[in-house]
């Protein structure tokens, strides 16, 4: 079976480090400051906060996933 580390080179991938933070940033200023634009409205600390271990539920879920056996499945002639 596969080694599950899903926080393994995470921080070495420069690209994918600042595509994660600007995403993070636009999608606060927008949900913040530009309900107009958006139709949103400000959140709370709580809700940030909620929001926030909502999306980090993901990875676990996901390394979950990963720990299912699955059989080969071989096709028939």
């Amino acid at each position: 079976m596969d080694e599950i580390n899903v926080l393994k080179g995470l921080l070495d991938n420069s690209i994918f480090m600042g595509i994660l933070a600007g995403t993070t940033i636009f999608q606060f200023i927008i949900v913040q400051f530009l309900g107009d634009f958006a139709d949103t409205m400000p959140l709370t600390q709580l809700q940030w906060l909620v929001s926030v271990l909502f999306g980090l539920l993901g990875m676990p879920i996901a390394a979950a996933i990963k720990l299912i056996p699955v059989e080969p499945h071989e096709e028939g002639n």
